[in-house]
């Protein structure tokens, strides 16, 4: 099924007969071969690094302002509103038209955002920036639905750093929440290995080659290992999950999931470090640390700590059998998800209408070495 990269001879061969037309994945020809070509191109380097910044695309007006989302990545807000599919593109309507007279609890125009540089809370370290992800789940519309969510999508950067089944990743940044909700699910890091019609097209797939895959739903699902909060006699706790199977047809076993022993306080520095080796099989591996952050003290994180969670096994779903090889197609998602009850009747209240989360400093490292935990860890 899979379609060997084609030499430049013959992709010039190819745009000179063929139509510029968009293809069923969205692209004309010359931009399909120009995403190849970006391809080869890229800058082989194993780390990277967030510290936020107003550098920001897709500006809009004041009201708008929370749409902004960095260029070098895909970042985008949803309401999933009933016929909305979803990121990157919002359908959020204005507190104006959905509830006028409210705003949001730092007098936000919208129920759902993504705020760069954010100055109501101090960064997590020094000479950097956090990133304010706020959802609103009270707006009309949203209570039919069951869910609002403000994420941040890491795909283009994995790219980048050439990831493929087998590496492994070090990620590491640091979260505070000032709204708990200790109620609902919410979604903290998310892990995919879905490949979208661009992917595709970039790994060299012919447009019906794309159209049978996406017929074949290997780019639906949701995420392949990740961590959420989840509700304990009436706290907060972190739970981590590992799934098994394909996008569509999934289990979590009872030894792929764990939960944290101590609730998540309120305006409180969390640190994590997440070691991910990707892999359809047993050699994978998911290991998380995470440290409560004290103010008054430096941090002295070592790769030696003891981890929350070591799990070994599949941390990416199964292609099919006949899918030789791969796609690498890693994707990292972090944000706030609301997964509320759906046709809610009557007012929510205002103390239940909202999530905010503080984002900190992002890290990454690809490379088996042990360094990466170094690298990545808060400081």
């Amino acid at each position: 099924m899979r379609s060997k990269l084609r030499a430049v001879s013959i992709v010039v061969i190819f745009l000179s007969t063929y139509p510029l037309t968009v293809m069923a994945f969205n692209l004309t020809v010359v931009e399909g071969y120009l995403l190849m070509a970006k391809a080869r191109d890229l800058n082989i380097d194993n780390q990277r690094e967030y510290l936020w910044t107003n550098t920001v695309s897709n500006k809009v007006d004041q009201l708008n302002k929370n749409w902004n989302r960095p260029v070098t990545e895909n970042w985008g807000v949803s309401d999933r509103y009933p016929g909305t599919q979803g990121m990157p593109i919002p359908l959020v309507k204005p507190y104006s038209e959905t509830d006028p007279g409210f705003a949001g609890p730092n007098g936000e125009h919208y129920g759902v955002e993504i705020e760069f540089g954010d100055s109501t809370i101090t960064p997590r370290e020094p000479n950097s920036k956090s990133v304010r992800l706020y959802t609103d789940f009270g707006q009309t519309g949203a209570s039919t639905s069951g869910m609002t969510r403000a994420e941040i999508h890491i795909r283009t950067t994995l790219q980048d750093m050439k990831v493929s089944e087998g590496d492994t990743l070090w990620l590491g940044w640091s979260e505070l929440y000032s709204d708990l909700d200790r109620e609902k699910i919410t979604t903290v890091f998310q892990f995919r290995n879905q490949p979208n019609e661009q992917t595709l097209a970039e790994a060299g797939f012919s447009a019906t080659e794309i159209e049978q895959l996406v017929d074949a739903d290997v780019n639906k699902g949701g995420p392949a290992v990740g961590i959420t909060t989840t509700p304990v006699d009436g706290t907060l706790r972190y739970q981590f999950n590992a799934r098994v199977g394909t996008t569509l047809n999934w289990q979590v076993p009872q030894d792929h999931t764990h939960i944290t022993s101590l609730p998540i306080a309120e305006n409180k520095w969390y640190d994590f470090v997440v070691q991910m080796k990707y892999s359809q099989n047993s050699s994978g591996r998911f290991r998380i640390w995470i440290y409560e952050h004290n103010n008054n003290e430096v941090t002295n994180y070592s790769i030696n700590d003891i981890p929350e969670w070591d799990f070994n096994g599949a941390t990416m779903y199964s292609y099919p059998s006949d899918y030789i090889p791969a796609i690498a197609s890693p994707e990292i998602r972090l944000g706030v998800y609301r997964h509320e009850r759906v046709n809610v009747i009557g007012v929510i209240a205002e103390k239940d209408r909202y999530m905010t989360k503080y984002l900190g400093p992002l890290r990454l490292w690809s490379g088996d070495d042990d360094n990466g935990f170094d690298y990545v860890a808060p400081r």
